[in-house]
């Protein structure tokens, strides 16, 4: 976990009774007035939120794994990184210029660019945007308006103007383009 991250978990914990080494009677005035002000019915509105920025420092990026039982799902790189934390299971960040390399289970690798990316805790995807362009560890490269990874079923959906060519010179084009991590299946929707 990376140091800001644990430091905002931490944190996250101790909002009831304000952050340790905070102990101005003005933050706790603030903390008391937040706490008896009128509260949203949902419940992730209810919760101060917890926002960060994590910007790339020199040669130094902004890294992000996802690993299920010692197998990894994916990495991501990016130049800057915002989020929000509201508590356990429902943060989103976004990145600039995300960099994430897909695993799949048999080891092989889906490398993919954008200009823009989210990730959703709850929802346990990873969401890029703004001209997708991707290449397998094989050759074959794709390109999309944008990418969905949805980790509960380890498949990349890639969406919007789907092209994908094969090292030997053959193009599929369709509408959307789902892959499977896990078999390495791939199916194309409105192919033309």
């Amino acid at each position: 976990m990376r140091p800001y991250r644990a430091a905002a978990l931490a944190c996250a914990a101790a909002l009831g009774a304000g952050c340790a080494g905070n102990s101005s009677p003005q933050a706790g005035a603030s903390a008391t007035a937040a706490a008896s002000a009128p509260t949203a019915t949902n419940t992730d509105l209810e919760r101060t939120p917890i926002k960060f920025e994590a910007p790339r420092t020199g040669d130094k990026f902004i890294y992000l794994t996802k690993q299920r039982q010692n197998r990894k799902l994916y990495v991501l790189r990016a130049d800057a990184e915002k989020g929000r934390y509201f508590g356990e299971d429902s943060g989103q960040s976004t990145f600039v210029n995300p960099h994430v390399t897909f695993f799949q289970s048999d080891g092989k690798q889906l490398v993919a660019d954008a200009p823009a990316g989210l990730v959703v805790e709850k929802a346990k995807t990873v969401q890029m945007s703004g001209g997708v362009h991707a290449r397998s560890q094989d050759g074959v490269t794709l390109t999309s308006d944008s990418l969905r990874y949805d980790d509960a079923t380890e498949t990349v959906r890639a969406i919007g103007n789907v092209v994908m060519d094969s090292p030997q010179g053959s193009e599929l084009r369709g509408s959307t383009l789902d892959w499977n991590m896990t078999t390495g299946e791939i199916n194309v929707t409105g192919a033309r």
